[in-house]
């Protein structure tokens, strides 16, 4: 049968006047750093005595000298008095600190270079970012949940429902995007239908149904929401891509732009900011919703 062992029953108060006394072998003047009474203090020592089962302290005349066992304890206990110190420290500023940080869930096709500004003037102004790319679906599940604050979306042309707002932010323009290697025995301009028979590149999951039905357009689709990702599955010819001019990917290896019977003129797709009322955190978020539009103005698209 296994014995049992008591359980060591202490205070932080009596750690502290242990430490305080074996710093300054004295009641009075560990008393006067802690601004506590002499009395208060010996009582500690003797309460934390009495748990341990053992001395602390030689008592020799008004000084008291570290037993062998204290010598040892003083060691430990000095380390947790650090921690102690360290977690009182930041316990503080927590209240502040949660403040200081902020959640964003943002489109794939939202602009890096906006993206960029606004964690460059986040850091100026001291405030943590938090960024996580997602469907518009897997982003409103986000701040419902609280999960995020604000999400960066491509709008749906529907309501939000009463759970959530939104403002619009900006537009980006969009354009057929392939690898050379495809379509090459295809007289140009592309007919919608050329483009259906051809696997299509995709950056939204098909559970986001209303974004994927403005978007798709051939009935054979590979997945990526991950921008370098949708890089090499251009470069490789796996499928063409139906995506924002920000992108650039006409500069990518073997990639061009697809001239198609539609053109490009005038295609774009409107992005919006849409966040939770009533979040705890309704003055950074106010404050970050004035920002966004200066930032998405001065980004290169």
């Amino acid at each position: 049968m296994e014995k049992s062992v008591a359980t060591l029953s202490y205070s932080f108060a009596q750690l502290e006047a242990f430490t305080a006394v074996a710093e300054h072998g004295s009641l009075s003047q560990a008393a006067v750093k802690l601004k506590k009474d002499r009395t208060t203090l010996r009582d500690l020592i003797d309460f934390l005595e009495d748990g341990l089962g053992y001395a602390l302290f030689l008592r020799e005349g008004r000084t008291l000298r570290l037993t062998p066992e204290g010598e040892q304890l003083q060691r430990q206990a000095h380390l947790l008095m650090r921690q102690v110190r360290a977690f009182e420290a930041f316990a503080r500023e927590v209240p502040a600190s949660a403040a200081q940080g902020i959640s964003l869930v943002y489109d794939p096709f939202t602009p890096r270079a906006f993206l960029q500004a606004l964690i460059a003037d986040m850091a100026k102004r001291n405030i943590r970012l938090s960024l996580t790319c997602a469907s518009r679906d897997e982003a409103e599940s986000l701040l419902a949940a609280g999960r995020a604050d604000l999400g960066i979306c491509q709008a749906r042309n529907r309501s939000v429902g009463n759970e959530m707002e939104w403002r619009a932010l900006g537009a980006i323009d969009m354009d057929f995007y392939a690898s050379a290697t495809l379509f090459t025995d295809i007289t140009s301009p592309l007919s919608l239908l050329d483009l259906s028979l051809v696997p299509q590149v995709i950056m939204h999951a098909a559970s986001d149904e209303p974004v994927a039905r403005r978007l798709q357009i051939s009935g054979h689709t590979i997945f990526t929401n991950e921008l370098e990702m949708l890089r090499g599955l251009l470069v490789q010819g796996c499928g063409w891509g139906f995506l924002p001019t920000h992108f650039h990917a006409a500069e990518w290896e073997n990639v061009k732009r697809l001239r198609t019977e539609v053109g490009s003129q005038g295609i774009s797709q409107t992005m919006v900011t849409i966040w939770k009322p009533g979040s705890d955190k309704r003055a950074i978020i106010a404050d970050a919703l004035a920002l966004l539009p200066d930032l998405w103005k001065h980004s290169a698209l």
